[in-house]
């Protein structure tokens, strides 16, 4: 369209131009669309390589990250069964150690039995007439009476403590010990000190029943057992004892344990008191100025009876202490212990 001022341009286009020009704009769309496609075709197949290329690697990886997991899983499954195993042995050490200390609470602090060591001068209890070393429970490397190999796991006696305690001690110093091992080995150990105590406390009970403690302060032996002159008569007699001279109202002491048998008064003896012991022993007390057990009581070693006098048939303040054995007359000295000068 044209202005009011101006003039009217005219053109002039041939038919075939009309028709020509848009298919060739056409055309040119299609090969520019074309072209974009190739290219478009071109880049997708590269990056349908390369995802590909990449997938690959990715696979790679996650079969890279599967094996390392495998292995980090296999470690864990080591761990756990280390650390399971750890476990294991830890609360076997602590059982073992519970035990130990249970073992030496009982046996720790002087808990050892004393030794009974009978006799004077330190002669063996063989020596002694009827108390000799083999009739004391528990003589020898025997258990004492009352415990029986029955009464012990199988029937058997356990291995001495000392023997034990060097296995343990061996076993400890291993690589990789035991725990469990030793705790039955402490078990072991707590029954054969058990034994060993039980035994030296009958030992001890046996030794205590002895006639072998002094039965004055005095030590001062006047006349021997043994023939002697009779102070009253002069002629040669057998004095059935020992006499200790002492002042009168002096303590007298029970030479062992034992059950008080006889007291009283006599012509000869004075005022007196028969103590009996185990395997047939007896121990004798005359002469004294008073007696303060009575028949039938049981009296225990060092245990005051009575007091020194001299009643009866005496020249003096003096004990004459007497043993016999099963009826027998038998040399005291042989139990008393001696006195052992600072």
């Amino acid at each position: 369209m044209r202005g009011p001022d101006k003039r009217v341009r005219q053109f002039r286009v041939r038919r075939r131009f009309v028709y020509a020009a848009p298919a060739a704009l056409l055309a040119l769309f299609a090969a520019s669309l074309a072209l974009l496609q190739a290219r478009a075709a071109w880049q997708l197949e590269a990056l349908e390589r390369l995802l590909a290329e990449q997938n690959a690697l990715h696979r790679a990886a996650l079969e890279a990250k599967d094996g390392q997991i495998r292995a980090l899983e296999s470690e864990v499954r080591t761990l756990s069964d280390h650390q399971a195993a750890l476990e294991k042995r830890l609360g076997d050490l602590r059982e073992l150690e519970r035990r130990l200390e249970d073992f030496f609470d009982r046996y720790g602090d002087g808990a050892e039995a004393p030794e009974a060591t009978i006799g004077s001068g330190g002669r063996p209890d063989a020596d002694l007439p009827g108390g000799p070393a083999a009739d004391l429970p528990g003589g020898g490397d025997h258990a004492p009476p009352g415990i029986a190999d029955a009464d012990l796991p199988g029937g058997e006696a356990p291995a001495p403590p000392e023997a034990t305690a060097a296995d343990m001690l061996r076993l400890m110093n291993a690589d990789e010990p035991d725990f469990r091992a030793l705790s039955g080995m402490v078990d072991a150990l707590d029954r054969s000190m058990a034994l060993r105590l039980e035994a030296a406390r009958l030992r001890q009970l046996e030794a205590d029943a002895l006639p072998s403690a002094w039965p004055t302060r005095s030590r001062l032996v006047t006349s021997t057992w043994g023939y002697r002159r009779d102070p009253f008569t002069g002629e040669t007699v057998f004095h059935a004892g020992i006499d200790i001279s002492g002042r009168k109202g002096d303590p007298v002491y029970a030479a062992g344990d034992g059950v008080v048998e006889e007291t009283g008064f006599d012509a000869t003896r004075g005022r007196h008191i028969v103590i009996r012991h185990r395997n047939g022993l007896t121990s004798h007390y005359y002469h004294l100025s008073d007696i303060e057990a009575e028949k039938g009581a049981a009296v225990k070693r060092g245990e005051r009876i009575g007091r020194l006098g001299s009643t009866g048939r005496s020249t003096g303040p003096h004990l004459h202490f007497a043993v016999e054995a099963d009826g027998e007359s038998v040399n005291p000295l042989d139990y008393l212990e001696l006195v052992k000068e600072d």
